[in-house]
């Protein structure tokens, strides 16, 4: 398997910006606690909704030092190692040479649309075998209510070597059947307890998407991740919408108990916790770290027991959507120690499949979004980390880093 290296290049700049992380001062702690929420928050994002002018879309989703800084600190010194001085973090990350992984599949459930096409998916091995459960996007193929020009459904495909996947066409899709083909299912998380697989996703119904009784972190379960049943939505009864849930789980994909209760994080500052995985109580999180949506929630991955990474997604020193690291402790699951001052994996340009255009020959433009990536997909196989995220929102590209000893 061939992999390169990913570094960092911000435009405008001739020096690299990869820094170390330090402690944040107290006024720093002081400054993220009272942050406005992230950009998960909302019920509908801006770039959810369609555009005319897809050109102009695409510079307004590349990168912008000024509009994507987000929270992070510009006062730090260049070209130093960010992972050596900080031994908690999981990285560097190297992509591989072959992407994409996955593509979408034309006159199917998971064709694509501009701007939208396989992504956002959970990965986990089973019997040495990849699974990766995933988001399909397509046209909208039922009446239009609202602005709302797509809808997605979940799937699973499989691989050997983590880089070759064949897609599920028994089983998949998974949910859109039915009195369900109303709903749209995005951006997945699975988890495995005991015997039973739990995949947490967003359920939406457009027209009506402020309708927490609809809408926002919907649970099915599973004894194989190809026959799924139903659960339903998670928190029904909340005041506002719950999106992307993310359960803390170990490097196996296991659900991870913190003094008794699983754990799960939530946009716009929001934590939960469970005795049965089934039965959720969400709290409001007075804590809050630069970075982002939710992306991951990984604990017991070294021989520091205690240590948290919570991953993230959204808007990093520049870049419209890159992938963030924030540490967490076992002691006090709501409360940042560190972050990253600086994105892990992040897009580059010199990928045509992260910069909003096809993978292929002749370059066409697939999506808006130059400048972005996402994932849901994290899981340790062997001696490396293998992570999963959306190139351009279109593909599905893999990225590795060393597990450390």
């Amino acid at each position: 398997m061939t992999l390169e290296p990913s570094r960092r290049r911000f435009l405008g700049s001739a020096a690299s910006l990869v820094a170390s992380v330090v402690m944040p001062s107290a006024s720093q702690q002081n400054q993220v606690t009272q942050a406005k929420p992230d950009q998960g928050t909302g019920t509908t994002f801006e770039w959810q909704l369609p555009t005319k002018d897809r050109l102009e879309e695409w510079r307004n989703y590349s990168f912008n030092a000024e509009r994507w800084w987000g929270e992070f600190s510009k006062a730090l010194s260049d070209d130093m190692d960010m992972f050596a001085d900080n031994a908690w973090a999981v990285g560097p990350f190297e992509k591989y040479g072959q992407n994409p992984v996955l593509s979408p599949t034309s006159s199917s459930w998971d064709s694509g649309r501009f701007s939208g096409g396989v992504h956002n998916g959970s990965i986990l091995v089973k019997d040495g075998i990849f699974y990766y459960v995933y988001r399909g996007e397509r046209p909208i193929d039922i009446p239009q209510v609202g602005a709302m020009d797509y809808i997605c459904d979940i799937g699973v495909a499989t691989s050997r070597d983590g880089s070759t996947f064949v897609k599920d066409t028994i089983h998949s899709p998974f949910f859109r059947k039915g009195e369900d083909r109303r709903f749209s299912y995005e951006d997945v998380n699975v988890v495995q307890h005991e015997d039973t697989y739990y995949l947490f996703c967003n359920q939406w119904l457009w027209g009506d998407q402020d309708n927490p009784r609809l809408n926002g972190t919907f649970l099915a379960t599973s004894k194989d991740l190809l026959n799924w049943q139903k659960m339903g939505i998670v928190f029904p009864d909340a005041k506002r919408i719950h999106r992307n849930a993310v359960v803390l789980q170990d490097p196996q994909n296991r659900a991870i108990r913190v003094n008794g209760k699983f754990v799960m994080y939530v946009n716009g500052g929001l934590i939960a916790y469970s005795e049965d995985m089934m039965h959720w109580d969400s709290h409001e999180n007075e804590n809050r770290w630069p970075g982002g949506e939710c992306c991951f929630a990984l604990g017991e991955y070294s021989e520091n027991r205690d240590s948290i990474i919570l991953f993230t997604g959204g808007a990093h020193c520049g870049h419209f959507y890159a992938v963030g690291e924030v540490l967490i402790s076992r002691s006090d699951v709501t409360k940042p120690l560190r972050w990253l001052p600086r994105s892990p994996l992040f897009a580059e340009t010199k990928y045509p499949f992260e910069n909003g255009f096809s993978a292929s020959q002749p370059r066409q433009m697939v999506s808006s979004f130059a400048d972005c990536i996402f994932f849901n997909g994290l899981t340790r196989h062997g001696d490396h980390w293998w992570l999963y995220y959306g190139g351009s929102e279109y593909y599905t590209c893999l990225a590795t880093a060393s597990v450390k000893r």
